[in-house]
């Protein structure tokens, strides 16, 4: 699964967690086999961790498609304030 780009954008909701839920497993388990017995193309690693922040990013951007230019205008000034206060 982690050979091929996967195309998230045509996913549903349930979908994605699904496939979020798999290639989180996947890397688990090759995580362990590279523990037990040594793998040695370590490029699916680097491969299946790109696969779930895409997937993340997916759900995130739809989130974010969901809210209100209130709920945005209130996030706008969150997010500039912490910004403030991680400067001083």
């Amino acid at each position: 699964m982690a050979d091929k780009k996967i195309t998230l954008h045509e996913l549903t909701e349930d979908a994605l967690h699904s496939q979020l839920g798999s290639l989180e497993t996947e890397l688990s388990k090759m995580s362990l086999e590279h523990n037990v017995r040594g793998t040695t193309d370590n490029s699916q690693f680097k491969k299946t961790r790109k696969n779930i922040a895409r997937a993340y990013t997916e759900l995130r951007k739809r989130e974010m498609a969901e809210y209100s230019a209130e709920d945005l205008e209130m996030r706008s000034r969150i997010r500039a304030r912490r910004a403030r206060a991680k400067k001083a």
